[in-house]
C-alpha cells in the first residue's frame, strides 16, 4: 500500500499547530491568524529558517526578492487567499485617525504625492501600518496585546526589507527615506513612553536605545538635505527650521537649569553637552507654549530627542544626574500633554523615578519639574 502523502505544514506557526489545521507558512502572519486575529507566531527557531518576504512589495521588484516558494505560493493559491484585512484597518485608521495627532494637513497641496511616495515603497508601507497598530494598541484596551504584537512584528518587517535593500541616497528616494526615519523615529518613542512597564532602569535603556537606532537612521540622511530642501518638502522645513530656531534668550526654567550645570564645573565637553540639551528643550518648550493647537505641541514633544546628540545618551546610560535632572525637565512636556495617546502619562513616571533615583540632595535642581506635576 503506498504511503499517504504529507499534507500538513512542516513549518507552519505555532498557533496553527496548537488548532491542528494547515498553515500556508506566510511571514511574520499567515492567512489563517490575519482572518481569525490570532497572535501568529513562528517561534525563534524559524527566524532565519527562511527569506522573509514583504508585506507589501513593488512591482519593479527584482526575482531575487521573491520568497522561497512553498507549496501553496503559486498564483493558484493565492488567487483563492483572502485579503488581509488587517492591513486594510491599519491603512485606514492611518489616514482618518493617527495622521491627525501629528495635525497632517490633507489640503496641503504636495500630500497626494507624499502618499504615492509612501505606497509605492515596502519598508515604509510596513511602518506606517505599524505605527498604526501601535495607536489602535492605545485606544482599542481590550484588543491591546493583539495590536502591539503587529505593530512590532511590522516594525521588525520594515528595518529587515530597509536593510535589505540597501538604499542609497538619490533624488527619487530622498523623501521615502525622510519619511521612514521621521515615522520609525515617532514610533520607537511613542512604544518606549507608553510600555514603560513601570521599571524606571528598564525604560532608561530603551529610550537610550531609541536615541542610539534613530541617530543611526538619521545619519544616513546627511547627505540628503539639498535634495529635499529642493523637493516637495520644502515648504515644511522651512516651517520647522523656523519654528526650532532659538534666537532668544532662555526661559526661567532652563536659565536656572543651565546656571547650575555651569555652576557644577564640569568639564568642558560635558558642560557643552548639556547647554546644547537644555538650548534644545528651550526651543521645544517656545514652540509648545505658542503653538494654537495641541496637535502642533504634540510635534514639539517629538522633536527635543531629536535635537539632542548622541553624546547625551551616553551620558543618559551611564546616568550621569545631571543629564538625567534635563530628562526630568523634558519630562514636563510629556506631562504637559498627558492626554495624548502618544505620551501615555509618561510625564509624572519620568519625573517621579528620576526624583526618587537621585535622592534628596538633586531636590533643588528638580524643584520645578515637581511643582509642574500638582499644577
Amino acid at each position: 500500500m503506498p504511503r499517504r502523502t504529507h499534507r500538513k505544514s512542516r513549518n507552519g506557526c505555532l498557533e496553527c499547530k496548537r488548532r491542528h489545521v494547515k498553515c500556508d507558512e506566510k511571514q511574520p502572519i499567515c492567512s489563517n491568524c490575519t482572518v481569525s486575529e490570532r497572535v501568529c507566531d513562528y517561534g525563534t527557531r524559524f527566524i532565519t529558517a527562511a527569506p522573509r518576504a514583504p508585506l507589501v512589495q513593488s512591482a519593479s521588484a527584482a526575482p531575487t526578492s521573491v520568497p522561497r516558494a512553498s507549496p501553496d505560493s503559486s498564483p493558484a493559491a493565492f488567487a483563492d487567499q483572502p485579503v488581509n484585512m488587517l492591513h486594510v484597518e491599519l491603512f485606514h485608521n492611518l489616514y482618518t485617525q493617527t495622521h491627525a495627532t501629528f495635525r497632517i494637513s490633507m489640503s496641503m497641496p504636495w500630500i497626494a504625492q507624499i502618499i504615492t511616495h509612501s505606497i509605492t515603497t515596502p519598508y515604509l508601507v510596513n511602518e506606517m501600518l505599524a505605527f498604526s497598530a501601535l495607536h489602535l494598541s492605545t485606544t482599542r484596551p481590550p484588543q491591546r496585546e493583539f495590536y502591539r504584537y503587529h505593530a512590532a512584528q511590522l516594525q521588525t518587517q520594515a528595518l529587515a526589507i530597509f536593510k535589505d535593500s540597501n538604499p542609497t541616497v538619490t533624488q527619487e528616494t530622498c523623501i521615502p527615506l525622510f519619511l521612514f526615519s521621521s515615522l520609525l523615529g515617532i514610533h520607537m518613542l511613542c512604544d518606549t513612553l507608553i510600555y514603560r512597564e513601570n521599571d524606571f532602569v528598564q525604560f532608561l535603556d530603551r529610550f537610550v536605545h531609541y536615541l542610539r537606532l534613530h541617530h543611526g537612521v538619521r545619519t544616513i540622511l546627511g547627505q540628503a538635505w539639498p535634495m529635499l530642501r529642493g523637493s516637495l518638502l520644502q515648504p515644511a522645513f522651512e516651517i520647522g527650521m523656523a519654528l526650532y530656531k532659538l534666537d532668544g534668550p532662555l526661559g526661567p526654567e532652563c536659565e536656572n537649569l543651565l546656571n547650575r550645570v555651569v555652576a557644577a564645573k564640569l568639564t568642558k565637553d560635558l558642560t557643552d553637552t548639556y547647554r546644547r540639551a537644555i538650548e534644545a528643550l528651550q526651543s521645544c518648550l517656545n514652540v509648545a507654549e505658542k503653538a494654537d493647537e495641541q496637535h502642533a505641541s504634540i510635534n514639539a514633544v517629538v522633536a527635543w530627542p531629536v535635537l539632542i546628540s548622541l553624546d547625551f545618551s551616553d551620558l543618559l546610560e551611564q546616568r550621569r544626574p545631571e543629564a538625567l535632572v534635563i530628562l526630568a525637565h523634558y519630562a514636563v512636556l510629556l506631562h504637559r500633554f498627558r492626554d495624548s495617546w502618544v505620551l501615555g502619562g509618561s510625564g509624572r513616571f519620568v519625573i517621579e523615578e528620576v526624583t526618587r533615583y537621585l535622592g534628596e540632595e538633586w531636590d533643588g535642581w528638580l524643584r520645578w519639574p515637581g511643582e509642574e506635576l500638582h499644577c
